[in-house]
């Protein structure tokens, strides 16, 4: 314990010492100044994160970083009224954090109760958000008594069970059916998780079981959806390890503190080693500055609950939440029935395959593609090959074969041109000695295409209908975590596909 608990306390002082320099005094007041967009992203939650991460951590191990956090804290106190008026001002998330900063001090008790008893929540259901919602109404009814805000408790409870599947998987937004990740289904249960240890009686057992049972065999919880990659899910996962006494935390500090330094680096928000100023396949509502001070604050409160409320996770799973798992001790497979809303949630997808032969086949799947959040940074030629299956193929026709015609547009030049889009066909594993994909193609005109991150595989077993087909590494392209190479077969059709990476 003492030596993860050391752990934790590296990264925290990394993050610490990466998060300093961007509190910069303007104006007469302290902000916390984002490094690629030079400006507090007010209406966001980095600078309150931030704020009372250092001040959590400092009163116990560096009074210099209180010091930085207490001058960012009062500053935020005295334009609170300014910032909270902004577009999109992330109500749940500042409540919480200022929620949290009163649960370990009381320095800034009347000033916290004031402003979060004359904040609103949120005005979404947005899933994720419900639990930090739940613990802000739950210092108001402590402050207050008013059974009004233990029913906004009580209504969060209600809102996330019906967000639940039998599995333990979580979807982020209701009714179900519109859209999951990994990332947000790991904060909706860490937010349970430290609403556990804060005394309420919460069953997250099975939560928990469906977490660990799709852990990727590298260590990586965050490799589904929307969230695919991003900082964000770490702090909260190790924070849900840790307060929980779970055996999987070793693991996951393993794998962030081999990533973590190069991103810090780089000002990026996703653990690649990409330049965070290209804001590669980021979203819409990114900013370097938020996700790293919220990665900062869920660290010290691992570190302040480590071992605080013990969980036995349920393991079982029947696949209702639609994600499956495939593994024994030499293979993993992972596969999503999808959701409807982004691109990068739909299905069915194979989400990640790995072998002990050869490590991490591929993991992640498309990218931000249009829609909300998904405008600023798409990159159309990246996210609609950025996964393993299937894409169809419309070419225009060709009228040149035509030798009539093709005298008589000899002189018209031939406008060339391709459409292409993901063909999403049900996922199944073959499971003898090795594992086999299977998919069930329902149309013509389709080639398969694999994105794959190990650069040791240059082929397939790729078989239609029991017949080979060969498939040929074409291109390279960039996916969340790194180069990929991108194997493709020849157009083909309607049959019963078997594809195994040998």
């Amino acid at each position: 314990m003492t030596d993860l608990r050391c752990k934790i306390k590296n990264l925290v002082e990394q993050v610490a010492i990466t998060c300093l320099p961007w509190i910069v005094e303007r104006e007469g007041d302290f902000q916390f100044v984002d490094p690629l967009d030079d400006m507090e992203i007010s209406a966001h939650y980095g600078a309150t994160h931030c704020a009372v991460a250092l001040i959590i951590y400092g009163e116990e191990h560096n009074q210099e970083y209180a010091k930085f956090g207490k001058s960012l804290l009062e500053s935020l106190l005295s334009r609170w009224e300014t910032c909270r008026r902004l577009k999109g001002f992330h109500h749940d998330f500042n409540n919480f954090a200022l929620c949290v900063l009163d649960g370990y001090t009381d320095m800034y008790h009347e000033e916290i109760v004031d402003i979060v008893l004359t904040t609103s929540d949120s005005n979404h259901d947005t899933v994720n958000w419900l639990p930090m919602r739940w613990y802000v109404n739950r210092c108001r009814y402590a402050w207050t008594g008013e059974e009004k805000y233990k029913k906004r408790c009580d209504q969060c409870f209600l809102k996330i069970r019906e967000a639940t599947y039998n599995d333990g998987f979580i979807d982020d937004r209701l009714p179900k059916g519109i859209s999951f990740n990994l990332q947000y289904d790991v904060a909706t249960v860490a937010g349970m998780q430290f609403l556990r240890v804060a005394g309420e009686e919460i069953d997250i057992t099975k939560e928990l079981g469906a977490l660990l049972n799709a852990v990727c065999p590298d260590g990586d919880i965050n490799y589904l959806g929307r969230g695919t990659n991003q900082i964000f899910a770490w702090g909260l996962w190790i924070y849900l390890l840790a307060s929980s006494g779970c055996d999987e935390l070793n693991r996951a500090l393993g794998y962030i503190e081999e990533r973590l330094p190069i991103m810090l680096k780089n000002h990026n928000l996703m653990l690649n080693d990409y330049p965070g100023e290209e804001k590669y396949l980021w979203w819409d509502y990114h900013y370097c500055s938020v996700y790293t001070a919220h990665f900062f604050l869920w660290l010290v409160l691992a570190l302040k609950d480590m071992g605080r409320n013990n969980v036995v996770p349920y393991l079982e799973s029947d696949g209702s939440s639609g994600v499956h798992i495939w593994k024994n001790e030499n293979e993993f497979i992972a596969a999503f029935d999808g959701r409807t809303e982004y691109l990068a949630e739909r299905g069915p997808v194979i989400a990640a395959i790995w072998s002990r032969k050869y490590g991490v086949i591929c993991k992640g799947t498309f990218g931000p593609w249009q829609g909300a959040f998904g405008n600023k940074y798409m990159q159309p030629g990246v996210t609609l090959r950025n996964f393993v299956g299937l894409i169809a193929v419309k070419i225009k026709r060709d009228w040149t074969k035509n030798c009539i015609i093709r005298k008589l547009l000899s002189k018209v030049p031939f406008n060339a041109k391709e459409e292409i889009h993901p063909v999403f066909s049900m996922v199944d594993v073959e499971q003898k000695e090795e594992f086999a994909l299977m998919l069930d193609v329902e149309q013509n005109n389709v080639l398969f295409s694999a994105a794959l991150l190990c650069p040791h595989i240059e082929s397939v077993q790729l078989c239609k209908d029991e017949q080979i087909v060969v498939a040929w590494p074409l291109i390279s392209i960039r996916n969340q975590y790194g180069k990929v190479n991108i194997i493709q077969a020849p157009l083909s059709g309607k049959g019963k596909w078997r594809i195994r990476f040998i």
